[in-house]
């Protein structure tokens, strides 16, 4: 359990630092504690224990079929290489400061292990630190700069990286989530959308867990939006990834374009990843050319 509170608090300094904003709305049960609660779901929590029980088994039923959807087996593969550009040219010039790439269109090939957070690197492949690596062992940060390896005191850089690696494997992970909730039926830009509330421990706003709403495409069952609280950073917190272009992988459909913003709209937008591959197991990459800091691990 405690692992898992503390891949949460890194995946939420993650969301703060993609984001880069705060947004407050009227519904907070708790002062100065963000609860994204629709009100479907906290009138169902105060009034009726049997329509909460009916609303989970609904939610937990939605999220599995998206879960099947999209194809996710662990063991299926044990490395995940990828592709990208981040680009933070797209957002409002007072919140560009909060990217933590040195360029504002960064292209990066990014590895990680797959359904293990924690271990993970990059080599930027353009801007001005191009042929640097930046990687995670154990959740140790270190840097590889011509060709030497040093631990690096750099904060940013786990949140960063392992964010990225969670949000490409998210329809996995929200298997994992105990408490699922249906909330409605929506409809945005003319796709209806189931809304699931998820989170951990309690259905109420408190301090320790976060809160998710997915937006789970009603035709295909695929993961499109995803609504969360960023708890660890500012209990004020909240923002919206939006996935797009899914494309199938061995398999696996998988979005090659999430935008990030406090909309989930384009009005909103903050940054967006843009993948050109997403590859299982790729020849020539094995699992200690991940452990950057310890080789025989």
């Amino acid at each position: 359990m405690e692992n898992r509170i503390q891949i949460r608090k890194i995946l939420s300094c993650f969301f703060a630092m993609a984001m880069g904003v705060l947004v407050n709305v009227n519904a907070q049960s708790v002062p100065d504690l963000m609860d994204i609660r629709p009100k479907e779901i906290m009138d169902l929590v105060e009034d009726s224990t049997t329509q909460i029980s009916d609303r989970h088994k609904k939610g937990k039923q939605i999220l599995n079929g998206c879960f099947d959807a999209h194809g996710w087996v662990e063991g299926n593969s044990s490395i995940i290489s990828t592709t990208y550009v981040d680009d933070w040219s797209v957002a409002p010039e007072p919140l560009r400061k909060y990217n933590n790439w040195p360029h504002s269109k960064q292209a990066l090939q990014h590895d990680f292990l797959s359904f293990r957070l924690g271990h993970s690197r990059v080599q930027l492949l353009n801007g001005p630190s191009k042929d640097e690596i930046w990687g995670i062992d154990h959740n140790v940060p270190y840097k590889i700069i011509d060709g030497k390896v040093s631990q690096v005191d750099d904060p940013n850089m786990v949140p960063a990286l392992v964010g990225k690696e969670y949000f490409i494997q998210l329809p996995y992970w929200i298997k994992k989530v105990p408490i699922t909730v249906y909330v409605k039926d929506t409809v945005l830009q003319n796709k209806t959308y189931h809304l699931v509330f998820g989170t951990w421990k309690t259905h109420k706003a408190n301090h320790t867990f976060d809160q998710y709403v997915y937006w789970i495409n009603k035709k295909t069952k695929l993961l499109e939006i995803v609504q969360y609280t960023v708890r660890v950073v500012d209990p004020k917190a909240v923002g919206f990834v939006v996935f797009d272009d899914f494309r199938e992988i061995d398999g696996m459909v998988i979005p090659f374009v999430h935008r990030l913003g406090y909309l989930p709209t384009p009005e909103g937008l903050i940054h967006e990843m843009r993948f050109q591959s997403i590859v299982l197991d790729p020849k020539g990459l094995s699992i200690s050319d991940l452990r950057g800091l310890n080789k025989n691990d």
